[in-house]
């Protein structure tokens, strides 16, 4: 069989399954952590995730008494990073914090470093809503008013991801086909340089993070139009959703969450779950996620892990229909 069709059709039960297993012994937990740990993030320095991350680090050094160091390794959208940490030893040393492309990534990539399997679901952190926006430069105020002015101008309009077969790519896919419009695909290697891009004028529209995108709404420097989420997100509660403007498909959130090496023992992994829920459940820090555009939650290994295998299922059936391939 297909692996890629075997992972598609194996279902919440092979998920936890694999995700349970690991040829690698590990130390105890008793005295854990007794050195630094590594986080490890796909992101860039300054992005939404890597802000999490240091907020993240401080709250769980000062916790543990010892350091958290957080590392950016950048590249191959969140596959480097998530490769670097499914070959580390499973102790709890070495962890990511990533988002939902790590579903996409594993579903599209048949030589990918890193399977979902080698990857032990620790904590959910926040929601993390996507926008969809337009430069001012683009005649519409709305979502049906884009769809109007698209369909008057087929293969005109563009739209920028971060990247081929992430989470953007999809729903812009699922966005076009729903509506009955063909818009140009700029895949970029990043939220940022696709937002540059539409900030200049060099393509109509882009897909993006709430909090990355909210700053240049409020300085009128681009226009929301949706964002895709289940509800309105808390930080733009003034946005409508796609299910709102009639594009109920587009209900499928990311989410931002803490992996650990497979095989890393359960009691290191309910260790750090706790921990990290403990950080996220605070007031204050639930209010800094915010800020970042993130909808802080805190949901521990077992919901978490629930949650990646229900959502796997959903990116894996939509890129089946939309057929999108990548190698």
């Amino acid at each position: 069989m297909n692996r890629r069709v075997f992972f598609s059709v194996c279902g919440n039960a092979c998920i936890a399954a694999s995700l349970a297993s690991h040829a690698v012994a590990a130390p105890p937990v008793s005295g854990f952590p007794e050195k630094p740990i590594k986080l490890i993030v796909p992101t860039n320095p300054g992005g939404s995730i890597d802000t999490i991350a240091r907020i993240l680090s401080v709250e769980l050094a000062n916790q543990f008494k010892q350091a958290v160091i957080v590392e950016n390794r950048t590249g191959a959208s969140g596959m480097i990073a998530a490769g670097a940490v499914a070959q580390s030893t499973p102790d709890g040393y070495t962890l990511l914090i990533t988002h939902t492309g790590v579903l996409q990534a594993d579903l599209l990539h048949k030589n990918s470093s890193y399977r979902l399997s080698e990857l032990a679901p620790v904590a959910e952190i926040a929601n993390t809503p996507v926008v969809f926006g337009v430069g001012m430069q683009v005649p519409v105020t709305d979502l049906p008013s884009f769809v109007a002015l698209a369909r008057q101008q087929p293969d005109q309009l563009s739209y920028g991801s971060y990247g081929k077969g992430t989470s953007a790519h999809i729903w812009a896919e699922q966005f076009s086909q729903r509506a009955g419009i063909k818009l140009i695909h700029v895949p970029y290697g990043g939220e940022i340089p696709a937002l540059q891009d539409m900030l200049a004028g060099r393509i109509t529209s882009a897909w993006g993070a709430v909090g990355t995108y909210k700053q240049y709404a409020d300085a009128h420097k681009i226009r929301i139009l949706a964002v895709a989420n289940p509800v309105r997100s808390k930080v733009l509660p003034d946005i409508p959703t796609f299910i709102e403007a009639g594009y109920p498909e587009m209900n499928a959130s990311g989410w931002c969450g803490v992996f650990a090496p497979a095989g890393t023992p359960k009691a290191v992994i309910a260790k750090l779950s706790q921990a990290l829920l403990k950080i996220v459940h605070r007031d204050d820090i639930a209010q800094r996620i915010l800020v970042t555009g993130q909808e802080p939650t805190g949901a521990d290994e077992e919901a978490f892990g629930q949650r990646v295998a229900r959502d796997r299922q959903t990116w894996a059936k939509a890129i089946s229909d939309l057929h999108i391939t990548l190698d």
